[in-house]
């Protein structure tokens, strides 16, 4: 999956270099990594189904932990954000890094 991702990602920087369209090509290269992290939950998740009883949505874990994640994923895509410190985005893998867990947590 990880070869899959990387790739993927790859073709896309090509085609922004390409055609110097950089939007398109860099929101679908943040967002390939949150189904990484979706799928590193799936234990976490068979763990959960395999117990007795009604599921439950922890609002509380999506509302403190996941959704800041997909900002800090996306504030440059947000042209009203709240701009974050340099010290936080010293490279791009900060970004990958927060959609792996925010798919993990979701």
């Amino acid at each position: 999956m990880l070869i899959v991702i990387g790739n993927l990602q790859q073709s896309f920087e090509n085609i922004g270099k390409e055609t110097f369209r950089l939007y398109p090509w860099s929101f679908l290269a943040v967002i390939l990594y949150f189904p990484l992290g979706m799928y590193l939950g799936i234990p976490r998740m068979l763990k959960e189904y395999q117990k007795n009883g009604s599921w439950r949505f922890n609002w509380v874990k999506i509302i403190v932990i996941t959704l800041p994640l997909i900002y800090f994923s996306f504030f440059w895509f947000i042209p009203f954000s709240y701009p974050i410190p340099d010290f936080m985005v010293g490279s791009h893998s900060t970004f990958k890094l927060a959609m792996i867990a925010s798919g993990l947590f979701l």
